[in-house]
C-alpha cells in the first residue's frame, strides 16, 4: 500500500497478484478501510486523496505537490483533476474521512480543473497527476518564485532529475522560460529558493549552502552576513541559539527569518538585511 501512496483500487492490487479474498480478509482484520466501490485504503492515506477519489478525480497542482513531498505554494485549496466526461456524481465515503489523516496544511475548500486523465505509468497512485502534470497546472496561477521552488523541491527530493526539470520547462508558458537560468539546485528548501532569488533581484552578492566549521548555513551575504531560513516544523529553538553563536563566533553576523519574514514581513526583512549590512560596512 505504501507504493500506492496508501489508497489504491482493487486494480492495482490486482496486478501485484493480491487478490480479492485477502483484500477482503484485510478490511476484516481493520488493516484496510474501504473507501469507495472498488478502492480501499489504510488509516496513512491523506483526507485529500480520499477526498480526490471519492469525487472521480485526481489530485493536480499544488495539492499533488505537496503530496508529493514538493514545495507547493501558499495556495492550500484542494485543486482536484476532473475528467471531462465526468457527470461529477460524488460517492459517500464507505469510511469516514475522519478515520484518514488530515492534512497539515490544506483547507477543505475545493477547486476544479477539467482536463483528460493522462495515462499513468508503473505503480503511480491514480489518485493523483504525475509529478510533471502537477507543476504544469501550478505553473498557470503561481508566479515564477512559486514555481522556482517547485522545481528546485523537486529535484532536492530526488522526485525529478534536472534535464526532466530543463524539459518541464520548455512546456511551461514562454513568461517562465528563463527559469532554466535562475535556478541553482543548491537549496535546501523551497523558501531558501525563493528568498534566495528576491535577495539576487536586489542586487545583493549571495551564494547559497556555505560550509563554515561544522555547520552549513542557506546564504551568506557579501561574504560575512549569513542568513537562515527557519521552516517552523524543522527547527528547535535551543539547538539554532547554539549553532547562531558558533557561527558569530566564526566571524559571522547571523539573521534568522521564517516563513511569514519571507511571504507576510518582506520589507521589513529587506530593511532589517540592509540595515545589518550598513552597519557591518561601517566598522
Amino acid at each position: 500500500m505504501e507504493q500506492f501512496g496508501f489508497l489504491a483500487s482493487r486494480r492495482q492490487l490486482k496486478s501485484m497478484n493480491i487478490g480479492r479474498h485477502r483484500i477482503d480478509r484485510a478490511i476484516a482484520d481493520g488493516d484496510l478501510l474501504p473507501v469507495r466501490m472498488g478502492w480501499v485504503a489504510t488509516a496513512n492515506a491523506s483526507q485529500a486523496s480520499i477526498t480526490a477519489v471519492l469525487h472521480g478525480a485526481r489530485l493536480t497542482g499544488g495539492t499533488a505537490l505537496g503530496s508529493y513531498g514538493i514545495w507547493c505554494g501558499d495556495d492550500h485549496r484542494i485543486h482536484l483533476q476532473v475528467p471531462e466526461d465526468s457527470h461529477r456524481v460524488t460517492q459517500a465515503p464507505l469510511t469516514p474521512i475522519a478515520r484518514f489523516t488530515p492534512p497539515r496544511f490544506f483547507v477543505p475548500t475545493l477547486v476544479t480543473h477539467w482536463a483528460p486523465f493522462e495515462i499513468g505509468e508503473g505503480l503511480a497512485p491514480a489518485w493523483r497527476v504525475s509529478i510533471s502534470d502537477a507543476i504544469g497546472r501550478f505553473a498557470t496561477t503561481e508566479p515564477v518564485e512559486q514555481v522556482a521552488a517547485a522545481l528546485e523541491s523537486a529535484v532536492t527530493a530526488n522526485r525529478m532529475t534536472r534535464r526532466a526539470v530543463a524539459h518541464i520547462i520548455q512546456g511551461l508558458p514562454k513568461r517562465l522560460h528563463r527559469l532554466s537560468k535562475d535556478l541553482t539546485f543548491l537549496a535546501g528548501s523551497g523558501l531558501e529558493t525563493i528568498a534566495r532569488m528576491r535577495f539576487d533581484a536586489l542586487g545583493l552578492r549571495v551564494v547559497q549552502q556555505v560550509q563554515i566549521g561544522i555547520d552549513r548555513v542557506d546564504l551568506v551575504i557579501d561574504g560575512w552576513l549569513v542568513i537562515e531560513l527557519d521552516g517552523d516544523q524543522w527547527h528547535e529553538a535551543a539547538t539554532d541559539r547554539i549553532r547562531t553563536n558558533r557561527i558569530i563566533r566564526s566571524g559571522y553576523g547571523v539573521l534568522r527569518f521564517g516563513y511569514a519574514d519571507i511571504f507576510e514581513r518582506w520589507e521589513e526583512t529587506v530593511a532589517t538585511v540592509m540595515r545589518m549590512l550598513e552597519d557591518g560596512h561601517r566598522r
